[in-house]
């Protein structure tokens, strides 16, 4: 009884700290996170709400730790925020981020004052009606995240994705290509390089918008849209919402404004071009170039479209031959890395992503964490040393590794020492360490203090003293040792990201290496420089010959901490209370369906949703009159992560059907062949309370790289003993195996079951057949996917795109309990295709069948999907 009790405190165990205009829920260990996140949103508010002309008040905020998964959201719908707990690391770009907790809570406070902003009826609507009613959030991508990507770069001049560089120097190289974006691309996003496409081009056209009209403009836009009851409609018909809008505003639509952009970027006097000679043309992205043995070797991380709507992105160990400047891929890693790739003799280090527990709702209490592994170069053995939450790490020699984690409770990080002895803390400090590196003689450190970017330092463990090297308000990182005492490193003055130099003996001057271009992994051999560069595809290795020059750092403005000393709020405790009154319902819709043919019975009702602001429950309700049958209507939705990472959900609609559903994970890893391990236990009453089921079921999924497969198994049995109408067991299971193949997808799946005493005969669907219906039977389904062509052409008025034409050859094969056979082969063409702003991708498909009888059946079959959460 004590441990059930022990259990259920657990669970109810929320903390809550707020004042008028936040409250911040969060897990007891988190409350340094709380207050910071606090802290930092009391601090900046008014400058977010002045841009959006809104005031939001009483905004939960909830505090989740995924581990080493750095993110947050923001969801307008039902009126909260969540952060991440983790501060990102440099990944494939050195991203100014002074301090985590303000750049991603006004990034997310952002999103909730922008789209919650109403005004005129729209207003009205929302305080009667609720959340669908919120004008702002039928915009595109590139406002809704552009207008967050231009406030995070707002606070300093050395933070934020505007302030960085690598937005700037990326459409650089699009205007070099003459290949400048227009806004059907920008709402779009069609699978390209670079990821996130919604943030740069929105970031910078909203920044270009500012500066020409004034931010004043945008706060008007924001009113004028918001005051629109028919804004629901411009995501397909632009005209009539978002370009009146602009109109009213700017003077001009959006695609003008667009075009606008265009001008002004491509007048401006563009110096663009990476030095030395380019050795690969395969783009996307590239890290951790390490040199051994007149071959170099680096990760390339690069998706690949299998079918409609889905891609796969794979992580590569590449290799290139110096000497006949051929690449290869060396070994393709099971999961996605979290930290750079570092050398030692002829082995190689790296940290894969893998699975731990974690305090969070988002990730179904399970986070990220870090295998480090190492790779011998001749054999290719590929040993694991240990897991953590490692952030950063060098080798000291085969057998001792430093590595870096986050401090707890605090900002700060440790250094670790591990053998395959022992594990110790060696060191604990109050600044953040992004990278460390040795050559034996120095271990060097990237790392930043409170709301300040990453220096450089000396680490002395016999002293336990950090020494300075290089304090600037911008961003040193990507460490890597030219000569002894000589550091190489790659920092973003000016906007730029181009190799430097410094003598960690006479550290008074900085020399240079790279005048123009963007880079963002380097090695230097001999004379020679090997380096990832940025251009409009992506990142590729180049090499030009090391001639170095003497640089100074231009005169910076003072980097400035806020003072939190000065708010004048009053920060109270609160209680589990304040979580379950968010859960009141944010849509409340009236809703009026007919019931015949004649309209002249309807079913008068309301659709009621809510979640609390934890996102641990959440329902959806249609209650109402039934005019047809005379009865009343109700119909619930509810989901349950109460008792995380066990979930629960219930189905019930009036007087037909009450469904219980239980999953709980009991395995699950990113890195191993088996991936994922569900089980379930579901209850059904259904036929008018009539018939009673319980069905078990358990899935498994795993694979490599290349190939994955899933084993579902379920069997649901009815017994009069337990008051169902019927004595009833039935067997379902599949088979599945999907293989990358020449770049596309074969599918192989085989299913079978068997139902006997059921009522309602089960279904076999195979292409080329009407339903069939059987008892019992095997479905054999083979079929291979491959992209065509590339569309990505669409249009803004009606807004619709079309991306990827893929083709399918299939083989379906079935067998029903009379031993029937039927069989079909044939071919499916489908077009990805957008509407409304991207948000709805539709996947409409049409193919021609040849079953056993030699008759040809054409068949039509639409999937979708739609988007409505923002980062």
């Amino acid at each position: 009884m004590a441990i059930f009790f022990a259990l259920i405190f657990s669970w109810f165990d929320w903390w809550v700290i707020k004042t008028k205009n936040y409250t911040v829920i969060y897990k007891p260990r988190y409350e340094y996170e709380a207050i910071q996140t606090l802290n930092n949103l009391e601090y900046y508010r008014l400058y977010v709400d002045r841009l959006t002309g809104n005031n939001p008040r009483n905004l939960p905020v909830v505090i989740e730790d995924t581990g080493i998964l750095s993110n947050g959201f923001a969801n307008p719908f039902f009126y909260n925020i969540h952060i991440f707990t983790y501060p990102p690391n440099s990944d494939y770009y050195l991203e100014g981020i002074q301090d985590w907790y303000r750049l991603a809570g006004l990034h997310e406070y952002t999103h909730i004052a922008h789209m919650t902003k109403t005004a005129g009826i729209p207003k009205i609507l929302t305080r009667i009606f609720g959340a669908p009613f919120q004008a702002n959030m039928y915009l595109p991508g590139w406002i809704i995240e552009g207008i967050t990507v231009y406030t995070e770069s707002q606070f300093s001049p050395y933070e934020g994705r505007l302030n960085d560089g690598f937005f700037d120097n990326y459409l650089e190289t699009r205007i070099s290509k003459n290949k400048f974006p227009d806004i059907i691309e920008a709402t779009n996003e069609p699978l390209s390089f670079p990821y996130g496409k919604i943030y740069l081009y929105g970031g910078e056209f909203l920044d270009f918008l500012s500066n020409k009209y004034g931010k004043e403009k945008t706060t008007r836009f924001f009113t004028v849209y918001g005051s629109y009851p028919w804004a629901f409609i411009s995501p397909l018909f632009p005209v009539f919402g978002i370009d009146q809008a602009s109109k009213t505003v700017y003077g001009k639509t959006f695609p003008r404004l667009f075009s606008e952009w265009w001008r002004y970027e491509t007048n401006k006097p563009i110096n663009y071009k990476l030095p030395g000679e380019r050795l690969t043309k395969n783009g996307w992205y590239i890290s951790s170039v390490v040199y051994h043995k007149n071959k170099l070797y680096y990760v390339r991380e690069i998706p690949i479209k299998l079918n409609g709507f889905r891609y796969k992105v794979f992580t590569y160990i590449m290799e290139f031959n110096l000497a006949d400047k051929k690449e290869r891929i060396f070994t393709t890693l099971n999961s996605s890395l979290t930290t750079k790739m570092k050398l030692h003799g002829d082995n190689l280090y790296f940290c894969n992503t893998e699975i731990r527990r974690a305090e969070n709702i988002y990730y179904n209490r399970f986070g990220i964490t870090s295998i480090l592994k190492r790779m011998n170069l001749s054999s290719k053995k590929t040993e694991v040393l240990f897991k953590d939450d490692i952030r950063t790490f060098c080798v000291l020699n085969d057998s001792i590794i430093l590595y870096v984690k986050v401090k707890d409770k605090n900002h700060g990080s440790e250094i670790w020492l591990y053998s395959p002895e022992m594990r110790k803390k060696l060191w604990e400090g109050d600044f953040l360490i992004n990278e460390i590196e040795t050559n034996g003689k120095w271990i060097v450190v990237s790392a930043g203090k409170r709301f300040e970017n990453t220096d450089l330092y000396i680490m002395n463990f016999e002293t336990k003293d950090s020494i300075p090297v290089l304090k600037t308000p911008w961003t040193e990182g990507n460490l890597f040792f030219i000569k002894e005492d000589l550091l190489g490193f790659i920092a973003n003055y000016e906007g730029k990201h181009r190799i430097y130099s410094i003598d960690l003996n006479q550290p008074e001057s900085i020399f240079c290496y790279t005048k123009t271009g963007f880079i963002n992994s380097f090695v230097v051999i001999d004379s020679m420089i090997f380096f990832s560069g940025l251009n409009s595809e992506g990142f590729d290795i180049y090499r030009m010959v090391a001639r170095p020059k003497i640089y100074r750092l231009k005169e910076w403005k003072a980097n400035l901490a806020p003072n939190f000393d000065s708010l004048n709020f009053v920060i109270k405790r609160g209680n589990y209370l304040d979580i379950t009154k968010t859960i009141l319902p944010s849509a409340r819709v009236p809703l009026f369906l007919p019931m015949d043919s004649t309209f002249k019975k309807w079913l008068y009702s309301a659709i009621f949703a809510g979640s609390d602001a934890t996102n641990e429950n959440s329902y959806t309700m249609v209650i109402g009159y039934d005019q047809l049958n005379n009865i009343p209507y109700f119909q619930m939705g509810f989901q349950s992560l109460f008792f995380n990472p066990l979930n629960m959900g219930l189905f019930y609609y009036y007087n037909d059907l009450l469904y219980l559903s239980f999953n709980y994970p009991l395995f699950y890893s990113l890195d191993k062949k088996v991936k994922k391990i569900l089980s379930g236990l579901d209850f059904k009453s259904f036929d008018g309370y009539k018939r009673k089921e319980i069905k078990l079921e358990t899935s498994i999924t795993g694979g490599s790289p290349y190939t994955t497969f899933f084993l579902d198994f379920s069997v649901p049995f009815e017994r009069r003993t337990f008051r169902s109408s019927i004595d009833r067991t039935g067997f379902f299971g599949s088979l599945g195996l999907n293989q990358m193949l020449l770049n596309g997808e074969l599918l192989i799946k085989l299913t079978g079951f068997s139902d006997t005493q059921n009522s309602d005969t089960p279904l076999i669907s195979i292409r080329g057949y009407e339903n069939i219906h059987s008892q019992s039977g095997f479905i054999f389904k083979t079929e291979y996917s491959h992209r065509l062509l590339n569309i990505r052409k669409g249009l803004w008025n009606p807004n619709i795109y079309f991306e990827d034409l893929f083709g399918t050859l299939f083989i379906d094969y079935a067998i029903d309990r009379e031993q029937e056979k039927y069989y079909s082969t044939g071919f499916e063409l489908g077009v990805e295709t957008k509407v409304c702003f991207g948000s709805i991708k539709i996947f409409p498909r049409t193919g021609i069948a040849i079953n056993k009888n030699k008759k040809i059946k054409m068949f039509i079959t639409i999937n979708a999907s739609s988007l409505f959460f923002n980062h």
